[in-house]
């Protein structure tokens, strides 16, 4: 089974999300980031590194937050979602390779926007995680 990793970032109960390019299945829809675990990656190490490829940014990988599966193309895909933090968020020089736009959001906008559907299926646990509203 393949495995995705997604990194919820809250500050001040916003929460980081960005805007994919518009190409593939899931085209300039709203995600929380992450991506595909690679072989021999941990789902930390991966969500580390995909941070830093998709944002020029460190991030620190704290708890797991839910698991949850999906079917993409007709292949079982688990995804796991970890609370994050930005390690020098003052002093990200951002760059952005997978995405059209990043922001911050209130967390109950997230089902008024284009999200994608993995990461909407992990909304309810990751707000209770985070005890928002």
């Amino acid at each position: 089974m393949a495995i995705s990793v997604a990194g919820i970032i809250v500050v001040e109960n916003l929460v980081f999300i960005a805007k994919r390019v518009p190409v593939g299945d899931m085209g300039n829809r709203w995600e929380f980031p992450g991506g595909k675990v690679d072989p021999g990656e941990t789902p930390s190490e991966a969500l580390e590194r995909e941070f830093f490829e998709e944002f020029n940014a460190k991030v620190r990988i704290k708890n797991e937050i839910c698991k949850s599966t999906f079917t993409h193309k007709n292949k079982t895909v688990e995804l796991i979602a970890f609370e994050v933090e930005f390690l020098d968020l003052d002093n990200i020089q951002w760059i952005l390779s997978e995405h059209t736009e990043t922001k911050w959001v209130p967390f109950e906008k997230i089902p008024e926007l284009s999200f994608v559907d993995s990461d909407l299926a992990i909304y309810p646990k990751v707000k209770e995680y985070f005890k928002l509203k």
